[in-house]
């Protein structure tokens, strides 16, 4: 098969196998997209992908890179626009991801849907690389709730840890996104806010 996207050469055709690569698996399933279906949709020979992907772990992992620095840069953003005020933060987090778990066509967290995929006797880099995504979750977290005028701070991070998660699959599961709605009104339970702040008494941003 020759080169149809001829014009693309070196990290520019990486980048493109990772694009096809990152939406057949979050679609389908990784078990059931073969690097065939990848070259096909890509438009290039096989004999590129293993130039840049010598095994399909190794795409599966770039995929996930991807996923990882999209997930974090989103993060940090909004974590920017928050200034110093880590309530601000923590609210503006926590309405971006519901907003993202509740979109239509959401099909859940590509963490966790990876590492369903594979048990712990194969491919444990996999997994291994779906918890440490989840691992820097909770050190953001927990980073966060520090800086909240809040008792046992590393708890309450822990348990907004498991609200998010979970946020993230039920949305994947239900039309609407379900209870996936609820994580900012959630948060507020979690972690009331202080009568003085700016935002005590207003409505949670969905």
């Amino acid at each position: 098969m020759g080169e149809a996207s001829g014009q693309l050469r070196g990290t520019a055709l990486a980048e493109k196998l990772v694009d096809v690569a990152a939406e057949l698996f979050y679609v389908n399933g990784i078990r059931a997209v073969g690097v065939d279906e990848v070259v096909r949709r890509a438009g290039v020979a096989k004999a590129s992908l293993y130039r840049w992907f010598p095994t399909k772990d190794d795409l599966i992992l770039a995929v996930l890179q991807r996923r990882d620095t999209e997930f974090w840069a989103r993060w940090d953003d909004a974590a920017a626009a928050s200034g110093d005020d880590p309530r601000a933060e923590l609210d503006a987090h926590l309405t971006w991801i519901q907003a993202l778990a509740t979109r239509r066509h959401y099909r859940g967290c590509a963490f966790v849907n990876t590492a369903a995929e594979f048990d712990g006797t194969e491919s444990q880099h996999i997994r291994a690389r779906c918890r440490d995504h989840e691992e820097e979750l909770r050190r953001r977290l927990r980073a966060l709730t520090a800086r909240l005028d809040v008792a046992d701070s590393d708890r309450v991070a822990d348990q907004l840890h498991i609200a998010v998660v979970g946020t993230l699959v039920i949305g994947g599961l239900c039309p609407g996104g379900g209870s996936a709605t609820e994580l900012t009104a959630l948060a507020d339970a979690l972690v009331p806010r202080r009568p003085d702040h700016p935002s005590a008494g207003a409505a949670p941003a969905c």
